[in-house]
């Protein structure tokens, strides 16, 4: 017990002595994980630190490409002050400028201020005042020299540049750094800087430049048609996708059927340099170590590219790399193709002779076949089966076509004869089958002709055209041979069956259209008529202020009508033609419902009915924020209420939402009017349809109010049904998305 319990106590000072040999490194990086850049800095700082038995790595993302404000240097010393109170840091690795400015600003008070620390990525670091005793690390700076080099020698005929950069800090210095290299250059060359800030002006700069003998230097590219950062590569690729200029830059991550080439930066190799040298640092603290090593660059080329340009690849130096050269399969395997044709050309001879060994052979056969192979071809290639039938023998004969028409797979599988051929056609259809036979036997007709359902051997049934004509007669002049053909035609039967609904549908559609614009002709009529004598008698009679006020509150009224008419019509036009816009936007729910409210309250009162409008509100908190488009989310619910308040003449309206799963916000408008038939259920959400069998007969209206709430829904990506009795009022239920 005694022996157990001391092995127990040595191997738990044996863990804690290894514990306390596990060193604890940041990773304090300057942007967002997923950003390219950041993830090969990453996993060369993951290979480059050591084994993880031995270095545990803590990577923090600062998401500067997102959120840019100085606040959030505050709120990241907090956060970092707090997660790292209890753990002593061995060391700490800055990935780019706003990490290196955050270590300067803040690393002291958070972290030992003894502690190493090494930084990559850093554009301008000679700007900085740092301790260069205790920061070491790689100097980021672009090869211009040996980038335009090689656009030289891949482009001997080149006239001139473009250069592409932004007005984000790193563009910026890219775009100095460059132009300083471009004036110490050894040779001359004319170009053009454009800011790739604005989308839409650097796209339609690019489509007004002649493309022959250019070339595009992409120094930053962050465009402003995006709320958040995206890859420059993908931004890239959707701007200069048609542009046929080629591209080079300075940083491998764009590399991919992007940019062609160039001397090329890697995050991947800037990280695992500043990690082995922090690496190097804490276990030997007091080695000399140069203040920063240049950023290692390597000519790399995508040969997809060079060949798509027509580039001279050839002038490139030896060192140069290309991606996605192949060696041609012929030059590889020279020796065993030879092999292989050498080979191939003796078994072909042994075989041409055997060939025509078999071909004479063949010959007598294929000529007896010939006239019997012509039919087959000629009826599969008009997709007919051939049957035949000799009524002495009582046999029937088929092609394969035939079975094949039927869903078999051969003839062989469908065993059809004389006795069982019934099993093929429905019951109902066999006395139209033998009366059209005996017609034809009988020379009443002078060919057997059908179009008939038959049953394939799935079970279902398919239209077919049967033709077939007396081919043989005995010397008595009686049948004793029919032959014919069967067609699919389950197809031609199909579209004319959707021509006739098609048909049935353009008339109804023709019929509801005029109906409809007589119903508007009358229905502009009706306020134009109001407005225009009210303004008669305003302009010509004598009258009281009390009764100008009610005529003009009647012109009111009727313009407001003919607004709403010509707004319905304008709405269902934009919808038809696919033109109406949906604008989604954060708002407060509670808000528009009490705007809702605020109108159904005056419209009651304007129709002077005893009933009651109430917004039942599901969430209490105020204010509920959902994602869609205010305006016409209002639309769809006023008018939804509008028309519980036409057809509600007691009682009241009840208007509540419910969040359900999925981010699916449930509104209802339920009324206690006069409810909806069955009928008029299944066409009130057509356009220029209105129920017809109100019992008040409330039938004004354009018809388009129900229809325009349908489509809107759709847009907001939603669904809306209707549940209702006559006489028990109207239940109208939508969802579409809050998120």
């Amino acid at each position: 017990m005694k022996l157990s319990l001391s092995i127990i106590a040595l191997l738990l000072l044996f863990v804690e002595a290894r514990g306390k040999e596990i060193k604890e490194i940041l990773l304090l990086q300057s942007y967002h994980t997923g950003y390219q850049w950041t993830d090969d800095i990453t996993r060369g700082v993951m290979d480059g630190i050591g084994p993880k038995d031995e270095t545990r790595v803590f990577v923090e993302y600062m998401d500067y490409k997102r959120f840019q404000n100085k606040a959030t240097f505050y709120e990241l010393e907090n956060l970092y002050k707090f997660k790292y109170s209890e753990l002593d840091i061995d060391g700490i690795i800055c990935a780019d400028n706003y990490a290196f400015e955050f270590f300067l600003e803040k690393g002291d008070s958070i972290w030992n201020k003894n502690i190493p620390v090494t930084v990559c990525g850093v554009n301008n670091i000679e700007l900085f005042e740092y301790d260069a005793e205790r920061i070491k690390g790689v100097k980021e700076d672009i090869d211009v020299r040996n980038t335009l080099n090689t656009i030289f020698l891949l482009q001997p005929n080149i006239d001139s540049l473009i250069i592409i950069s932004d007005q984000t800090l790193s563009g910026k210095i890219f775009l100095n750094q460059f132009l300083d290299r471009l004036k110490r250059y050894n040779q001359r060359i004319p170009y053009q800087i454009l800011d790739g800030s604005s989308y839409e002006e650097i796209r339609d700069t690019l489509k007004k430049i002649v493309p022959d003998h250019k070339a595009i230097i992409l120094l930053s590219l962050y465009s402003n048609k995006y709320q958040v950062p995206v890859e420059m590569k993908d931004v890239g690729k959707e701007l200069l996708e048609d542009i046929n200029i080629p591209i080079y830059s300075f940083w491998n991550f764009l590399l991919g059927d992007f940019i062609v080439g160039g001397s090329l930066i890697s995050g991947y190799d800037q990280g695992y340099e500043v990690a082995s040298i922090l690496k190097e640092k804490i276990e030997n603290p007091d080695k000399h170590f140069e203040d920063l090593i240049n950023t290692k660059h390597n000519l790399t080329f995508d040969f997809n590219l060079i060949k798509k340009y027509h580039l001279k690849y050839t002038n490139l130096p030896s060192r140069a790399i290309f991606l996605n050269k192949h060696i041609p399969f012929y030059v590889r395997f020279k020796k065993q193709l030879l092999y292989f044709l050498s080979t191939l050309i003796v078994l072909i001879g042994i075989i041409f002779l055997l060939m025509t060994n078999i071909i004479r052979r063949k010959n007598v056969e294929l000529k007896l076949m010939e006239s019997e192979e012509r039919l087959e071809l000629a009826l599969n290639g008009a997709n007919e089966g051939l049957w035949d039938i000799q009524l002495r023998s009582k046999n029937i004969v088929y092609n394969n076509n035939f079975a094949t028409l039927l869903g078999y797979p051969s003839a062989s599988e469908l065993k059809i004869g004389i006795t069982n051929w019934r099993q093929l056609f429905r019951p109902d259809d066999i006395p139209q089958i033998k009366e059209a036979l005996l017609l034809h036997l009988h020379g009443a007709i002078p060919i057997f002709k059908l179009e008939i359902q038959m049953y394939t051997q799935s079970g279902t049934l398919r239209y077919f055209s049967i033709n077939g004509k007396i081919t043989e007669r005995d010397l008595n002049d009686k049948p004793v041979r029919i032959t014919g053909i069967i067609m699919d035609i389950s197809a031609q039967k199909e579209f004319e069956t959707r021509l006739k609904i098609a048909k049935d549908k353009a008339e109804e559609s023709d019929r509801l259209k005029s109906s409809f614009l007589a119903n508007m002709s009358h229905e502009i009529r009706t306020p134009m008529n109001a407005i225009l004598g009210f303004s008669d008698i305003l302009m010509c009679q004598d009258l009281n202020a009390e009764e100008k006020t009610s005529y003009l509150a009647q012109i009111k009224n009727s313009g407001e009508n003919l607004l709403h008419i010509i707004n319905d019509i304008v709405d269902i036009s934009k919808i038809e033609s696919g033109q109406l816009m949906i604008r989604k936007e954060k708002f407060d729910l509670n808000h528009l419902l009490n705007n809702i409210q605020f109108a159904g309250n005056a419209l009651i009162k304007a129709r002077n009915k005893p009933i009651s409008l109430i917004i039942d509100k599901n969430i209490k908190e105020t204010p509920h924020y959902i994602y869609s488009d205010p305006y016409r989310l209002e639309q769809i619910i006023l008018n939804l209420v509008s028309n519980a308040v036409k057809f509600t003449h007691d009682g009241g309206i009840v208007l509540k939402y419910v969040n359900g799963e999925n981010n699916m916000l449930t509104i209802s408008v339920s009324d206690t009017g006069e409810g909806i038939t069955p009928e008029d259920q299944l066409i009130i959400f057509e356009r220029f349809r209105q129920a017809e069998k109100s019992s008040k007969k409330l039938l004004s209206g354009t018809g388009l109010g129900l229809s325009i709430t349908k489509s809107l829904v759709h847009l907001l990506g939603g669904e809306i049904s209707v549940e209702s009795k006559p006489n028990h009022g109207s239940v109208f239920t939508f969802t579409i998305p809050s998120a």
